[in-house]
């Protein structure tokens, strides 16, 4: 089969399963009676429907970027030139015919023929963005897109125009997934390496391509792209990449990108985003069937034994809702052993290493810079030891990252648990007290998708507080240095201490919050839960003191929620 034909099968096979899926939504929505359910039911809905699959194309200037998008969509829509160029953010999504629609930042849209999107995006005609541009989308009738598939192009960063990287890294958080473009020549700059380690922290997948292979011999090109790998791994904490070494201008090495990508697209994130819309449908139709089975057993139950089973259920849910504040407790209290027994240490540990790392590598630094002017030693030394505290916290926290989440997820993976198990309680104990086959009911994530704190070092550009009165007063270079030298020395100290202050209070307040909000949102659901049964058993009641006729028509409209819930679960079951 043709790639081309395979990528179109997988779209439609995904797309089905997404209607499918949107159709047992609408449904299960018309008939749930839990408020609960029905914001499961949005929210799923919501993401399903928002399940675009946003590709940020991300690099320096001039790597080619809009041309390597024009060559994924076999269309030259974008405008492409020799000068650094895209300056708002682009974004291509599917349309029936080919138009392009500014979005600007009043709020007001214009509909605009393809062919006049330079006047709105490049620096060129619409310089430091002074048309107050959002974003230009563009829509394009290509089967690529055709799925959900969002293409983004970004101004390039570190260009001469400052606004424009900033633009790119504002539009980061939107992004599922990012295309990363380097270049043979240069291979790899510093500037593309500290805006890739910024990435990492935002984007969970990264695709790396080296761009205008044609430049270059096969010699050459295979240099640049074991320099460019090499020093990805190393300088930018990435393991084992793929580079796809490419031409978007001959479209040679394309297809082999191409494969990857839809793979990715299709089979990974399309079935990942199926599997647990399905889990949360099949939780919240369970739920649903138990509360129509509660009512109805409430109907034909004697009534004085309906009401002793009501108030012994309350009885049972006071002790349900002390359970849920002492977790709770225990949750807080297990965050605060983190920070003591984790985070403080790891950053005593720092502290004292590196402070005297740090200080005896500013004296080799000054010994191998003395013969240096006074003002120029001043400059060397403060360059040297803002590098170095960038380096030193910005590897610390990645690694001290990774350990936290590990420690988080194993508490919070408890208070799940413990928490679920105060759902299930009430549904078990609801079932039993009327003879109703119990079931799991399993209505919350084990964990967030990803735990991150996203802290940045701040670039430390302020010079040595030592003024520069000692340059204009002639002072001996070797009296200078030495009082240069000193203050340097100070200076690497407060630094290390102060960004260890400044980790740990980041640190501390976001695993601080994500406890307030994680307590926040089982209380709530636990409260959800118990209103839900009680309603169901309460509505019985009520309904109990009507005429026959109105207890038959309401056990016959629960017989015909039963069944078409029963019809929902087959249809998920399917999937």
């Amino acid at each position: 089969m043709c790639l081309t034909c395979h990528f179109l099968n997988m779209l439609n096979s995904y797309a089905e399963n997404k209607n499918k899926l949107s159709n047992v939504l609408a449904e299960l929505n018309a008939i749930a009676v839990s408020n609960f359910s029905k914001e499961m039911i949005r929210l799923v809905g919501s993401k399903l429907e928002a399940n675009i699959f946003t590709l940020v194309v991300v690099g320096q200037f001039k790597r080619g970027k809009t041309t390597f998008i024009n060559a994924l969509l076999k269309a030259d829509i974008l405008p492409t030139a020799i000068i650094p160029l895209t300056s708002v953010i682009t974004i291509v999504r599917y349309g029936d015919k080919v138009e392009a629609v500014v979005s600007f930042n009043n709020g007001s849209k214009k509909v605009i023929p393809i062919e006049e999107i330079q006047y709105y995006v490049t620096e060129k005609f619409n310089p430091k963005n002074e048309k107050n541009v959002k974003k230009v989308e563009i829509f394009y009738p290509s089967s690529y897109l055709k799925n959900g598939v969002l293409i983004v192009d970004t101004p390039g960063v570190a260009s001469v125009h400052e606004h424009n990287t900033k633009t790119t890294y504002d539009y980061l958080p939107q992004a599922d997934a990012a295309i990363f473009l380097v270049s043979v020549d240069p291979p790899l700059t510093q500037a593309e390496l500290l805006f890739l380690k910024d990435l990492k922290k935002t984007v969970s997948h990264i695709f790396f391509v080296q761009n205008k292979i044609d430049m270059v011999s096969p010699l050459d090109r295979e240099e640049a792209l074991n320099f460019t790998k090499r020093i990805i791994e190393e300088k930018a904490g990435f393991e084992n990449i793929k580079i796809y070494p490419l031409s978007a201008k001959t479209k040679s090495g394309l297809s082999d990108f191409e494969k990857s990508l839809e793979q990715f697209l299709l089979e990974e994130k399309g079935n990942v985003l199926i599997n647990s819309s399905v889990d949360k449908i099949r939780s919240v139709i369970s739920e649903e069937l138990l509360l129509a089975e509660l009512e109805k057993k409430s109907l034909i139950t004697p009534l004085k034994e309906l009401e002793d089973k009501l108030s012994n259920f309350k009885e049972f849910l006071s002790d349900i809702n002390q359970e849920c504040l002492d977790s709770g407790r225990l949750l807080t209290e297990e965050i605060k052993a983190i920070q003591k027994d984790v985070l403080e240490r790891d950053l005593e540990k720092l502290k004292e290493e590196k402070t005297k790392w740090l200080v005896e590598k500013v004296d080799e630094f000054a010994v191998a810079n003395k013969k240096e002017s006074n003002q120029k030693f001043i400059k060397l030394l403060n360059e040297f030891i803002a590098a170095q505290i960038r380096d030193i916290f910005s590897s610390w926290r990645n690694k001290e990252e990774e350990v936290l989440r590990q420690q988080l997820e194993k508490i919070l993976s408890r208070f799940v648990n413990r928490m679920n198990a105060l759902f299930e309680k009430v549904f078990s104990s609801s079932s039993a007290l009327f003879g109703i086959t119990p079931r799991t009911v399993r209505i919350q994530e084990t964990l967030p998708e990803e735990i991150e704190f996203r802290f940045q070092v701040e670039d430390e550009a302020d010079m040595l507080s030592m003024t520069l009165d000692i340059v204009k007063k002639m002072m001996p270079k070797v009296i200078a240095h030495k009082i240069i030298w000193k203050e340097a020395r100070e200076r690497a100290e407060m630094l290390v201490d102060r960004h260890c202050g400044k980790l740990r209070y980041d640190f501390s307040q976001r695993m601080e919050r994500l406890a307030r909000d994680y307590k926040s949102l089982f209380e709530n659901a636990v409260t959800e839960v118990q209103k839900d049964v009680l309603q169901a058993l309460e509505t019985g009641l009520t309904i109990r003191q009507k005429t026959e006729v109105e207890v038959q028509e309401q056990r016959k409209r629960l017989d015909d929620r039963i069944t078409k819930l029963n019809k929902l679960k087959t249809e998920i079951q399917n999937l």
